[in-house]
């Protein structure tokens, strides 16, 4: 048997996948290895299996990401035979007492050949607040991502919905949203990059929003929320910035049907948007799948032979940021 832990965190990368550049390795905390260090802290006698199922950029926050724990427990003793609730405890309390911005939400037994990458769907969010004064408390900054609105380039959240409902709910593919290498990787092993996806906007408070001292601000707080069953890479976070610049009047909504439709790549005007807003909310499966082995004709979570082909190059095909 296999454990599935849905975790909780902020501020850390995982092995696998493209770290900030900014960053040297050894500056960057990953999430497999203070599970790892977590897990021998009482239980030592081997080093544990850890599989993640969504590959999210360095620094993106975590609602509730997933991953399956293999390891051995002391003596005799069977993996079987774990209460989980003591299990989660104590991972939490060694978390704590570690200082991680960390948190195990729930754990769970599954087959111990049930792959976690083989989720229903996955759901991001981002937070926004856009307005004139560029002013946020230092708290507020680092869980949202500012859009700056001067009156040559302000944000329009009609036009912003208009490009949404192009989107929302119709079958797209989505490779002029992923980087080069990505979409040659994605072409060399015949990965389909057609997804149907689920987006919506709304209103969202900002946080601190009552201790607002300067009374002029204009702040207006919402969210985009992106699902589908896989991301390609930096697929959010493209596709996100592109919605902004249709928004802001920096793209029309013809730009966007002609990347949907490959006739022309998206080209990010003054980069991307910053990580500061964007979290992966939830992972989401069949639970029928948590206690049988599941195959690429048994699983209710894949619809063709191709899309199981992602799951080797997780690093490229489910980073999604």
């Amino acid at each position: 048997m296999r454990i599935l832990l849905y975790l909780s965190y902020r501020d850390y990368a995982i092995k696998g996948n493209f770290p900030s550049p900014s960053l040297f390795a050894t500056d960057i905390n990953y999430v497999q290895d203070i599970i790892e260090k977590s897990i021998l802290k009482f239980c030592p006698s081997r080093r544990p299996n850890i599989l993640l199922s969504t590959y999210t950029e360095c620094f993106v926050h975590s609602i509730c990401n997933t991953a399956t724990i293999d390891f051995q427990l002391p003596g005799k003793q069977k993996i079987e035979d774990l209460n989980t609730p003591w299990f989660k405890f104590n991972m939490n309390k060694i978390l704590y007492d570690s200082k991680r911005t960390m948190r195990v939400l729930d754990a769970k037994f599954v087959h111990d050949a049930f792959d976690p990458k083989l989720a229903t769907n996955r759901t991001y969010i981002y937070r926004f607040i856009s307005g004139e004064y560029p002013v946020l408390n230092t708290i507020e900054e680092h869980l949202t991502t500012y859009i700056p609105c001067q009156r040559e380039q302000s944000l329009c959240l009609n036009r912003l919905n208009e490009a949404i409902s192009i989107i929302n709910n119709n079958m797209y593919d989505y490779s002029s949203f992923t980087t080069p290498e990505a979409r040659q990787l994605l072409k060399q092993n015949q990965v389909s990059t057609k997804r149907k996806l689920k987006v919506k906007m709304y209103d969202s408070t900002q946080l601190f929003q009552e201790v607002d001292i300067n009374k002029k601000n204009k702040n207006h707080a919402f969210s985009i929320e992106l699902t589908t069953s896989n991301f390609l890479y930096q697929m959010v976070r493209r596709l996100s910035t592109c919605l902004i610049q249709i928004g802001q009047g920096l793209l029309n909504l013809n730009d966007l049907k002609s990347m949907l439709t490959h006739q022309m790549e998206y080209q990010p005007m003054d980069g991307l948007l910053n990580l500061n807003g964007l979290y992966l909310k939830n992972v989401e499966y069949n639970e029928r799948d948590f206690n049988r082995y599941v195959t690429v004709t048994t699983s209710t979570t894949t619809t063709s032979s191709k899309l199981r082909k992602i799951d080797p190059l997780a690093p490229i095909m489910t980073g999604e940021e």
